[in-house]
C-alpha cells in the first residue's frame, strides 16, 4: 500500500510507510489541525470482505480508545479511506522493546522498570475486562526517554459475557502464546501473565525460551517442553529468578501469578535477592540466617547465627516460637518495623543493627531480609540474614556450635527422615485443605531452597534431594518452614499427630541419628 504515500486521509497527510504486519500497514503522517506527527494503521482492502476481521479491527479502536493509561498507546481517531479502515495513534519514535532485546540481554534494573510499566498497563486493561492476547516485545513501543507504551489491542477480547467477538481461529504470536491459546476455550488474564513471563526471560537472556523451525513447532514446545532453566543461558541469574520464570510460564493457568502486577513484584524480589546472595557469598562463613513465621516468631536459626548469639546448638528448643525481638535482643518496635517492611515490599535492604547475645553482649551487624510467599502470593514468613560488621572473637569455646561431619550412614538417615516427614506433612495438608495447600507448600519449599542454593525441590509431593554431603541446617530450615506453614493452616495438634505417626513407621536406628530434625516437638510452643 505504498500508493498511500502523499495522499490525504481526512485531515492526515501520509508521509511514509514505517511498519507492516500480517494484518495492517503503519504510516507516518501529519495532522494539520493539531500540528503533530501521528501513526496511522491501515487495513488492506483484500481483508475488508471478512466481517469478523473488520469487527476485530473496529473492536481494537473501541478498546484502545477506552484504555486511558500512561503506558498504553493513545488512540486519537479512526475512519475509512477508499474502502480501507484506519486508526490514528500517537507516534512513538524510540522503536520497540524487540529492538532493544535484539542487541542482547538487558540490564536487570531496566528489566524491572519495563516489567513494572507493562504489568501496570496490562493489569489496568484486565480490570477493565480486556485481555491483550498478543503481548510481545514488538508491541511495546519506546519514546526518546525510554518510557514504554503498550500497543496493538487488535487481538484483545472482551471478557464480559456480552462480547460479540467469536471464532475458533488461533490468534497470537507463537513465541509468546500460552499453552491454552492453542485450545478452543475462553482465555483469562493468565494468558497475558504467561506472555509477560516469556518476555522477562527474553529481556534477561536475549533469546526466546523456545525455538523451532515452524510457528506450530514453537507453539507445541510451549505445550510439551519443560520450562527452560534461565541459569543455563545467564549463569549469574539467581535461583529465585528461576522460581519466577517457573511460575509465570507454568503450563496450567491456575498455577501462574494471579496478576501481572504480582509477577512484577516477584521479579523485583528475585532480582533484589540476587544482590543479597552476592553479598552473602562475599561474607561466606560469617553470615547467619534465621527464619520467622508470618507473625514474627522464630522458627529456625542456623549454626552461624547461634554462634553470634552465644547459644548452644541444643538451645534451639528454647528459641523456637519466641518473637524475633527477644531472640536477637532488639526493641519490639524495631522488630515489628523490620518485619512489616519485609511483608510489605518483599525484601529488606541492608541495614546496620545492634543486636544482643544471650550473655547481654552487644554486636553490630548488617541485617537483610526476604519474604517467603505461598502459591497465591500470601506472606508466610521472613528469611533474615545477619552478618557481623567486624570479625567475631569467640574467647569461650563452649559456644562453638559447629557440627562434626557425618558419616555416609548418618547422611542417609538424615535424608530419609526429611523426605518422609515432608511427604507426610504435605499429604496431611492436602487431606485437610485440598490440593491448593499442597501446591502452596511445594512453592514455599522450592523458593526457600533455591534462594539459599540448596539442591532440594518438591513437585506435587515428590521430593528430590541432590545434596553432595549432609547439610543439617538445610534440612532443618526447610522442615521448619513447612511445619510453620502447616501449623497456621491446620493447627499444631494435627501437624504433631501426623509427624509422630511418620516417626512410628521409621526404623529406630533412623530416629537415633535425627533428633535435631524432630522439630514438631519444638513447634508445640507456637
Amino acid at each position: 500500500m505504498t500508493e498511500l504515500i502523499g495522499h490525504q486521509l481526512g485531515q492526515y497527510s501520509v508521509l511514509e510507510q514505517i511498519g507492516k504486519g500480517g494484518m495492517s500497514t503503519v504510516y507516518l503522517a501529519t495532522q494539520a489541525s493539531m500540528k503533530r506527527t501521528v501513526a496511522i494503521k491501515v487495513l488492506p482492502r483484500n481483508l475488508t470482505h471478512d466481517a469478523k476481521f473488520l469487527e476485530r479491527f473496529y473492536r481494537e479502536v473501541e478498546i484502545a480508545a477506552a484504555l486511558q493509561h500512561p503506558h498504553i498507546l493513545p488512540v486519537y481517531d479512526f475512519g475509512e479511506y477508499d474502502g480501507m479502515p484506519y486508526i490514528v495513534m500517537a507516534f512513538i519514535s524510540g522503536g520497540t522493546l524487540a529492538d532493544v532485546i535484539a542487541k542482547g540481554p538487558m540490564d536487570p534494573e531496566d528489566v524491572k522498570r519495563v516489567t513494572h510499566e507493562m504489568a501496570d498497563a496490562l493489569d489496568f486493561a484486565h480490570r477493565k475486562g480486556v485481555i491483550h492476547r498478543d503481548f510481545k516485545p514488538g508491541n511495546v513501543l519506546l519514546d526518546e526517554q525510554r518510557n514504554t507504551y503498550l500497543a496493538d489491542f487488535g487481538l484483545a477480547r472482551m471478557t464480559e459475557s456480552s462480547s460479540t467477538i467469536t471464532g475458533t481461529g488461533i490468534l497470537g504470536t507463537p513465541t509468546y502464546m500460552a499453552p491454552e491459546q492453542a485450545e478452543p476455550r475462553d482465555l483469562t488474564p493468565a494468558a497475558d501473565v504467561y506472555a509477560l513471563g516469556v518476555t522477562i526471560f527474553q529481556m534477561l537472556t536475549g533469546r526466546a525460551p523456545y525455538e523451532a523451525p515452524t510457528p506450530m513447532g514453537v507453539l507445541m514446545a510451549h505445550i510439551t517442553q519443560p520450562i527452560p532453566n534461565i541459569r543455563q543461558v545467564r549463569p549469574e541469574s539467581s535461583s529465585a529468578m528461576q522460581v519466577v520464570i517457573d511460575r509465570a510460564m507454568a503450563k496450567s493457568p491456575d498455577i501462574r501469578y494471579p496478576s501481572t502486577v504480582a509477577l512484577a513484584h516477584a521479579l523485583n524480589e528475585a532480582l533484589d535477592s540476587a544482590k543479597v546472595s552476592t553479598q552473602e557469598r562475599l561474607a561466606e562463613g560469617r553470615t547467619g540466617m534465621l527464619m520467622t513465621n508470618m507473625v514474627g516468631q522464630v522458627i529456625f536459626l542456623d549454626h552461624p547465627c547461634l554462634h553470634m548469639l552465644k547459644r548452644h546448638h541444643n538451645e534451639a528448643r528454647l528459641i523456637i516460637g519466641k518473637p524475633l525481638h527477644e531472640v536477637i535482643g532488639i526493641p519490639n518496635a524495631e522488630s515489628e518495623k523490620l518485619l512489616k517492611e519485609i511483608g510489605k515490599s518483599g525484601h529488606l535492604g541492608q541495614q546496620r543493627l545492634d543486636i544482643h547475645d544471650s550473655l547481654g553482649g552487644s554486636l553490630s551487624v548488617w541485617i537483610q531480609g526476604l519474604a517467603t510467599r505461598d502459591d497465591k502470593g500470601g506472606f508466610v514468613g521472613a528469611d533474615i540474614t545477619i552478618q557481623p560488621i567486624q570479625d567475631m572473637v569467640m574467647v569461650d569455646e563452649e559456644f562453638n556450635t559447629v557440627i562434626k561431619p557425618m558419616d555416609t550412614r548418618e547422611e542417609t538417615f538424615l535424608q530419609t527422615y526429611f523426605v518422609r516427614q515432608m511427604e507426610g506433612l504435605r499429604n496431611s495438608m492436602v487431606q485437610m485443605g485440598g490440593k491448593r495447600l499442597g501446591t502452596n507448600l511445594d512453592a514455599i519449599i522450592n523458593e526457600t531452597a533455591q534462594r539459599n542454593v540448596w539442591p532440594v525441590s518438591m513437585k506435587e509431593g515428590v521430593i528430590t534431594v541432590e545434596l553432595k554431603q549432609a547439610d543439617s541446617d538445610a534440612y532443618r530450615a526447610l522442615l521448619a518452614k513447612g511445619i510453620a506453614y502447616a501449623v497456621t493452616l491446620v493447627g499444631k495438634k494435627m501437624v504433631m499427630r501426623g509427624m509422630q505417626a511418620v516417626d512410628k513407621g521409621l526404623e529406630p536406628r533412623v530416629l537415633q541419628y535425627v533428633s535435631e530434625l524432630r522439630l514438631y516437638e519444638l513447634f508445640d510452643v507456637l
